[in-house]
């Protein structure tokens, strides 16, 4: 019997009404039944966010905004499960055994479901912790350009059969990975103008964008559905397209963890940021570790992987400082959001300056809304909490940005000794700016 808790019913609107694991458990583990399945086309929106650029302070608050589209993309209800259901099973049953057994499973950190418990955080104090312990390192860092966008079908499909040991595909798992190349998909602002905006559907209380799937297929022939018609790509958003953007770098992974082993260094991977550190010795000199960086390059562009020219460097963590060595110049190490300039440990800039800028918002609506429906107190008080202080340590079952920062500057206490880790600094006069936002004293301790 799956685990109900990790089946949760989603709330979205889609082509097929919501559905709860219970009733359709039978047919989502029917191997049978999924080599036949019709997977409903996704629904595609493109999400935009603010990036700071990064200046040589890491600290400067006045960095200029660029904004950043991200293109997200999302399955029906019974298909979501389906491809959650394969996920886990990927993962648990083949993915896992495959790392271990090739000597990367501690490389690898996202979107593994053997690193339960663990987070940015963890990895990020690991490898710093191991880069001071190594008193004189080569730190090189690199980053996959647009690296689901780039996927290679025809590597993936081979790498995928490796790692379930197959000589070809079974029906179901071809028919996973087909839906997942090949997709199909609907412009969400396309959809909200043909058939009504989602807010319409809601007040409606409408539970899909339409009443059945033969409603849907009669659409269908009217608006046709847009696919992939490239050799490449998968869409990011689905259960189970980050496992296989996992097994895809599985040979870069391979590779990476021998040159760490012959240099006595550690490789680690999350997602499609990698990072390489290795001892200076009498081996590894500046000549060699440029020869690395031309291999890795090599091996990116054997196994299909674009690195990123810009979010590729080297650097020397020597006499408690970072060099960048393509100028000899006094750096940082920006990793997993913290940033180590060899003898301190903050979070990224950004961090912070987002989390003010989205608390000043959140406090201006509630003080706008408060001014035109003439309320006596402000509204939202028990969101603004939650999100914005030390309250919030559990919104939502999560916590907030603050209870993130706590649980950083523990870890890094706990796991980087050694360095002096100000993350909590950055967040030390958090009640006077919240309290200067709203207007008024908060009569707690936060």
């Amino acid at each position: 019997m799956l685990d109900r808790t990790k089946y949760k019913t989603k709330n979205y609107l889609h082509f097929d009404h919501r559905v709860k694991i219970e009733n359709v458990e039978g047919y989502v583990t029917n191997h049978l039944k999924i080599g036949n399945h019709s997977f409903l086309p996704l629904i595609r929106y493109v999400t935009s966010f603010e990036k700071r650029i990064e200046e040589k302070n890491p600290d400067f608050d006045n960095r200029p905004i660029k904004p950043k589209n991200r293109v997200i993309m999302y399955a029906g209800h019974m298909d979501n499960f389906i491809y959650k259901y394969y996920a886990e099973v990927l993962n648990e049953e083949y993915y896992n055994k495959f790392c271990i057994e090739n000597g990367i499973d501690d490389c690898v950190s996202a979107y593994r479901n053997n690193k339960a418990g663990k987070s940015n955080i963890d990895f990020a104090a690991e490898i710093i912790n191991q880069t001071v312990e190594y008193e004189k390192a080569y730190v090189l860092v690199g980053d996959f350009t647009n690296y689901f966008d780039k996927i290679n079908h025809e590597l993936l499909k081979k790498h995928l059969a490796e790692v379930l040991n197959m000589p070809r595909l079974q029906k179901d798992w071809f028919n996973i990975f087909h839906s997942i190349t090949k997709y199909g998909y609907y412009k969400k602002e396309c959809l909200n103008k043909k058939i009504g905006s989602d807010d319409s559907f809601k007040h409606r209380n409408k539970k899909s964008y339409f009443e059945n799937i033969s409603d849907f297929r009669a659409f269908q022939k009217n608006n046709k559905t847009q696919h992939n018609t490239n050799k490449f790509g998968i869409p990011q958003g689905s259960a189970i397209s980050a496992v296989f953007a996992n097994i895809y770098a599985s040979e870069f992974d391979k590779k990476l963890k021998n040159i760490a082993d012959e240099c006595f260094g550690v490789y680690r991977r999350y997602s499609d940021d990698f990072i390489l550190v290795i001892p200076n010795s009498k081996m590894v000199n500046e000549l060699k570790i440029r020869s690395i960086e031309r291999d890795i390059i090599e091996i990116a562009s054997k196994y299909e992987i674009e690195l990123h020219q810009d979010k590729t460097g080297i650097y020397l963590y020597e006499n408690n400082k970072i060099l960048d060595i393509s100028n000899n110049e006094v750096s940082h190490l920006d990793y997993l959001g913290f940033v180590f300039d060899g003898t301190t440990i903050k979070m990224r800039g950004k961090s912070p300056y987002k989390f003010y800028r989205n608390a000043n918002k959140l406090i201006n609506m509630a003080k706008s809304v408060k001014t035109k429906k003439e309320l006596p107190g402000l509204p939202y008080k028990k969101r603004i909490y939650g999100l914005c202080t030390d309250l919030g340590r559990n919104y939502n079952n999560h916590g907030n940005f603050i209870s993130y920062a706590k649980r950083a500057q523990k870890k890094f206490d706990e796991m980087s000794p050694n360095t002096d880790n100000l993350i909590m600094n950055q967040l030390k006069n958090r009640k006077k700016k919240i309290e200067k936002m709203l207007g008024y004293k908060i009569h707690t301790k936060i």
